[in-house]
C-alpha cells in the first residue's frame, strides 16, 4: 500500500492548492439458497482511492482501485486534466475540520466472527419456516449478504477521520399457488448488526401472510378513498418528498419547498428528523466532505425547518454545512440523507384501520421515477393493498393507481401509525392515514 504522504507530496510539487483523499475498504460475503440448498456462496474484496484536488482555481477528480508506487501520478495526472476541462463557477473547497466531532463505535465484532455455516444454518431455518408456514408455498429465494466497510478521509491540512460499520441483510422472496392455479409472490428483507437479533419467525410468519394473503386480488371502483399508506409505501412518497430540501435544488429554483423555510408544508402531525449519529448501520459522524454530522429535525409539526447543504451550497449563502454532502457515483459530491426517522404516533397500524373505517390500505408503490413530476409533485403510481371495511383490512387489491400531489397527501395526514421500522429506502418510517388519496381501478 502506498503511503498517503507520497500521494500529498506528490500532489504540493505538481501545484495543487489542496487535496483530499477518500479511502473506502469493503469486504463481502454473500450466498444464496434455493429450494433450501447451498445455491451459490462468494466473499470479496474491494479498495478504491478517491481523490479531490484543487487545481488553478478549480476542482479535478480521480479514482483508482490501485495502491502502488505508479499511483501518486496517476491520481495527481488525472485531477489535473480533469480541472483544465471543468467549467463550473462554483467555489472549490476542501474542509480543514470541524471543532468537534461525536465518534461512536459501530461495528460489531461478533457479527465477524460468527462463522460462516452458522449464518447459512440460520438461512436454512428460515426457509423451512417459510415452507411450513402454508401449504400453497411453493418456491423460497433466500439471499444473504454481509458488508464490511471502512472510509479513511484525509486532507492536505492534517484532516483525518475514519470509520468503520458492518451490517447483515437477509432478504428473501416466497412464490405461492393456491388450487385454481393463481400465483403469487412475496418478499421481505431484514437489516441487522446483531445476528442475534434476528427474529426468524417473525420475518418467516410476515412473508408467508403477505403473500398468501394476496390472493383473490384485483381492482376496487374508482373513486376517492380514505387512505392508510402502509410503511414502504409512505417511506417511498416520503423520500420524493425529502429531496426538495436540497439547498443545490432551492438555490435552481427547481424545490418544490423554495422559499417555503419556517412555513407550514405539511400535516401539524407530521415530524420527521435526520439522525446520523444514531447508533446503527447507517452512522455517520462526518460528510464525505469531512464536515462533522448532527442529528437535526427537517420537520416539526409540519413546518418546514432547514434545507440542507454541503461545502459548496454553503458558501453561496455565507453558511456552514449541514454536514450532508455526499458523494454521487461520478464521485462529485452531493446532497443527501443519512438515518431518517418520523415520530411515531400511538395507533397499531389495526387502530389506523378502525380510524379510516372505510378506504384503502396501500402496501406497495412502484413507478416514481416516471410516475412523479418532480416540478409540480403530481404523480400517479402503480398500487397495491388492501381494501378497509369496517375498520379492519380486507380483501386484496391489484390492478390499480393511486394518483395525487406530494403537497396533498403530506398535508392530509390525519394520524401517524405506531409501527416504525426499517423500511427498504433506508428510513425508519411507520404507516399514516391520509384524508383521501384518488384511486383509478376499474
Amino acid at each position: 500500500m502506498i503511503s498517503y504522504k507520497k500521494i500529498f507530496d506528490k500532489a504540493a510539487a505538481e501545484g495543487l492548492e489542496a487535496l483530499e483523499l477518500y479511502v473506502s475498504e469493503e469486504r463481502n460475503l454473500s450466498f444464496s439458497l434455493f429450494r433450501g440448498e447451498l445455491d451459490s456462496y462468494n466473499i470479496s474484496d474491494s479498495r478504491s482511492i478517491e481523490a479531490r484536488g484543487i487545481y488553478e482555481g478549480r476542482f479535478g477528480y480521480a479514482t483508482s482501485e490501485k495502491a502502488d508506487a505508479s499511483t501518486p501520478d496517476y491520481l495527481i495526472g488525472h485531477i489535473k486534466q480533469n480541472a483544465r476541462l471543468t467549467n463550473s463557477d462554483d467555489q472549490s473547497i476542501i474542509f480543514r475540520g470541524s471543532e468537534k466531532y461525536r465518534r461512536k463505535n459501530v461495528f460489531n465484532k461478533k457479527l465477524q466472527d460468527t462463522p460462516v455455516e452458522e449464518k447459512i444454518r440460520l438461512a436454512k431455518e428460515f426457509h423451512n419456516a417459510v415452507t411450513s408456514g402454508s401449504d400453497k408455498i411453493r418456491e423460497v429465494e433466500i439471499s444473504y449478504e454481509e458488508t464490511t466497510g471502512a472510509v479513511t478521509l484525509t486532507n492536505s491540512y492534517g484532516l483525518k477521520l475514519t470509520g468503520k460499520a458492518n451490517y447483515a441483510v437477509l432478504f428473501a422472496q416466497a412464490v405461492a399457488t393456491d388450487d385454481s392455479g393463481e400465483t403469487k409472490s412475496g418478499m421481505i428483507f431484514r437489516l441487522v448488526t446483531d445476528i442475534d437479533k434476528l427474529d426468524i419467525r417473525e420475518a418467516a410468519d410476515k412473508l408467508v401472510k403477505d403473500t398468501v394473503s394476496q390472493f383473490g386480488s384485483g381492482p376496487c371502483d374508482s373513486g376517492k378513498y380514505r387512505c392508510v399508506f402502509g410503511g414502504n409505501a409512505f417511506a417511498s412518497l416520503l423520500g420524493a418528498f425529502l429531496q426538495n430540501l436540497s439547498s443545490e435544488e432551492v438555490q435552481k429554483n427547481s424545490s418544490l419547498l423554495a422559499g417555503k423555510l419556517g412555513q407550514k408544508i405539511a400535516s401539524s402531525r407530521l415530524t420527521v428528523f435526520e439522525k446520523p449519529l444514531e447508533k446503527n448501520a447507517s452512522f455517520r459522524y462526518f460528510d464525505d466532505e469531512g464536515v462533522a454530522t448532527s442529528n437535526k429535525t427537517l420537520i416539526k409539526g409540519g413546518v418546514l425547518q432547514t434545507y440542507l447543504y454541503n461545502l459548496t451550497t454553503a458558501a453561496k449563502e455565507g453558511k456552514p454545512s449541514t454536514g450532508n454532502g455526499y458523494k454521487s457515483r461520478d464521485g462529485k459530491i452531493g446532497i443527501d440523507l443519512r438515518n431518517v426517522f418520523v415520530k411515531p404516533g400511538t395507533l397499531t397500524e389495526e387502530g389506523l384501520f378502525e380510524k379510516a373505517g372505510e378506504g384503502v390500505y396501500i402496501t406497495g408503490i412502484s413507478g416514481l421515477h416516471a410516475g412523479m413530476n418532480p416540478q409540480s409533485g403530481n404523480f400517479s403510481l402503480i398500487a397495491q393493498g388492501y381494501m378497509i371495511r369496517d375498520g379492519k383490512r380486507a380483501e386484496p387489491l391489484s390492478l390499480i393507481t393511486v394518483a395525487g400531489n406530494l403537497f396533498d397527501v403530506f398535508s392530509q395526514i390525519t394520524a401517524v401509525g405506531s409501527d416504525q421500522e426499517l423500511r427498504m429506502n433506508g428510513y425508519f418510517v411507520p404507516s399514516v392515514l391520509v384524508r383521501k388519496i384518488s384511486v383509478s381501478g376499474k
